[in-house]
Formats: C-alpha cells, sequence, structure tokens
C-alpha cells in the first residue's frame, strides 16, 4: 500500500532517508536493508522511556526517574528492529 509509506527519518548506518510505514509506525532503509523503530530516552538518567498517548497527546514516562517527559525533553534515537 503505497498510501502507507512516506519518506521520512535518517539512517543512522548511511544517512540515507528512510521510508515509514505508517500503520506499522517501522522505518526502512533502502540502502542499508535494515528496519528500524523510533525510540527515545530520558535526558536525565540516559534510559529508554515509554511512549504514552491519549487523546493525540503525545508524552513519555521515564520508569527510572518515576516522571513525565514532554517530547522535547527526550532524545529520539532509530533503534534496529
Amino acid at each position: 500500500m503505497k498510501e502507507n509509506i512516506k519518506k521520512t527519518g535518517i539512517c543512522p548506518i548511511c544517512n540515507n532517508v528512510m521510508s515509514k510505514n505508517n500503520r506499522t509506525g517501522e522505518y526502512f532503509c533502502e540502502i542499508c536493508n535494515e528496519a528500524y523503530v523510533k525510540r527515545a530516552t530520558c535526558n536525565k538518567c540516559g534510559k529508554e522511556v515509554e511512549l504514552l498517548s491519549a487523546c493525540g497527546a503525545l508524552q513519555f514516562f521515564c520508569n527510572t526517574c518515576n516522571e513525565l517527559k514532554s517530547k522535547k525533553s527526550v532524545n529520539l534515537f532509530f533503534k534496529k528492529k
């Protein structure tokens, strides 16, 4: 389904523009032939945070710090699937 795929995200290995599948949320690099998912880490402790989605708003929660985090206060990265 071509309508569910758009170009977005930069591959962490080769810096190629990756395609995102909007149904699965996965990113794919055609050069490296690798699939990725977007993840986030806490800006305080560096641990991976959980994504909370409610009423269209995105927030993150750090279990280590026991704090809610905004999108601006986390570090986003691509993780191999």
